[in-house]
């Protein structure tokens, strides 16, 4: 690749990542793998989900499984993770649109 090319890709990366909501995107995902809370109930969630998967067929799999989506809704709702999930539809928008244009 010539050097004017690979110059211009690599203005062009820049330009991206300064736009605002990749800035935020990237911004929210750096305080979810820093999280403390959010690590400890991924962590909940994931126990939660293999409790319920070994009840299967037992007389506690209801309240099992019960956990586990009151945990669910608990992670999904957490304000982090919410704006997390709509700056990634709107990074997601991007990058399909900037797609469509290249293509």
């Amino acid at each position: 690749m010539d050097k004017e090319v690979r110059d211009r890709l690599d203005q062009f990366i820049n330009d991206f990542l300064n736009v605002k909501e990749v800035k935020q995107f990237l911004l929210i995902k750096e305080e979810i793998s820093h999280s403390e809370e959010l690590t400890l109930l991924k962590e909940k969630l994931k126990l939660s989900q293999k409790d319920m998967a070994i009840s299967i067929g037992k007389k506690d799999y209801n309240e099992k499984k019960d956990n586990y989506f009151q945990t669910k809704k608990e992670y999904e709702n957490h304000p982090l993770i919410v704006n997390y999930n709509v700056l990634l539809d709107e990074v997601n928008y991007l990058l399909t649109e900037l797609k469509n244009k290249l293509s």
